[in-house]
């Protein structure tokens, strides 16, 4: 059984199509999870995208090996935070897992209920499934795992996903994934998998900030970049919103600790603000209206509207924030 493996990412598109040829799943605003089960050896491990052990942040989560019907598999899956009306939550995924919205570390809250939304198996009693067509890798899928209160397998449906995205925007949901049926499983971003966002939301890696205005302390916003595929980090946007006055402060001290001389940024950095520079090792979860594309004489490209900081990612590393 392969020691690591490295998890099949989506690829955005700006809209959503129906196709036999497909599958359509709700998308969770979660922790990826890779799951290695043993039942010979007792072996069981969480494993987050960038091969972070997660086996010791998830106990509860321990009890899922005794509802799997193998000797040994990998599984693909979320781990979600779920709110009072049964939807994920980001928010409280942080405070499950401890980390709060200006990225220190602090107690995790054991009382937010989780559970691990399972959607592919990988590997089976020897074989390796990373070839098979995700359509039979579903099927033994369903005859591997026993879903229970806390292992649910995430549901597909064949063929219509315009009806999957009305129903998850009508739940305020994050999205839907499609996914080619006859696809393999590729260990890297794949337009095999197709991403459709409703809220949209973005990784961004945190470059800079600027001077505060009025009366407000410390920083005015972060100015934000993705990397494009020449491996330069294009300025997207910049995000005052959604601080408190102590995530501020907290955002303000990890900003200071990373002053740096140099722009890390490729293009024009566009602020009626002075601009400051940070090394660009913060990640940043950032919830905006829809992508705008401004004219050279304001920056140039394409820039989110209306950003708002919904906190940092420790699990996401500054060169996954790509252009898609």
């Amino acid at each position: 059984m392969p020691r690591a493996i490295h998890p099949m990412l989506a690829t955005i598109v700006d809209a959503v199509f129906d196709s036999d040829e497909w599958f359509y799943e709700i998308k969770w605003d979660g922790y990826r999870s890779i799951v290695h089960y043993g039942e010979n050896d007792g072996s069981f491990r969480m494993m987050s995208r960038n091969q972070n052990e997660q086996t010791a942040d998830f106990p509860e989560l321990h009890s899922i090996a005794g509802q799997l019907e193998c000797g040994q598999c990998i599984l693909d899956g979320e781990i979600v935070a779920l709110d009072e009306n049964g939807r994920a939550s980001f928010s409280l995924m942080q405070q499950r897992s401890g980390l709060s919205l200006e990225g220190k570390r602090r107690t995790p809250d054991r009382s937010i209920f989780i559970v691990y939304y399972v959607f592919d198996l990988l590997y089976l009693d020897g074989y390796s499934l990373l070839r098979v067509d995700l359509e039979e890798r579903k099927r033994l899928l369903a005859e591997v795992v026993r879903p229970n209160e806390l292992l649910r397998i995430s549901e597909h449906f064949v063929g219509n996903g315009t009806a999957l995205l009305a129903a998850a925007r009508q739940q305020n949901l994050e999205g839907i994934v499609a996914k080619r049926r006859k696809s393999c499983y590729i260990e890297k971003r794949s337009r095999e998998w197709q991403k459709i966002k409703i809220t949209q939301r973005q990784e961004c890696v945190i470059g800079g900030y600027t001077d505060p205005r009025g009366s407000r302390e410390n920083f005015g916003s972060l100015i934000l970049g993705l990397y494009d595929k020449q491996g330069r980090l294009i300025p997207v946007g910049q995000a005052g919103s959604g601080f408190t006055h102590n995530s501020h402060a907290n955002m303000w001290k990890l900003l200071h600790q990373r002053e740096s001389k140099e722009n890390p940024f490729f293009g024009k950095v566009d602020s009626p603000r002075k601009t400051h520079w940070v090394k660009p090792d913060l990640v940043a979860e950032i919830k905006f209206t829809e992508w705008t594309h401004e004219s050279d004489s304001k920056g140039g490209g394409l820039k989110m509207r209306a950003p708002v900081f919904e906190g940092l990612r420790k699990d996401k590393e500054p060169r996954e924030c790509v252009l898609e």
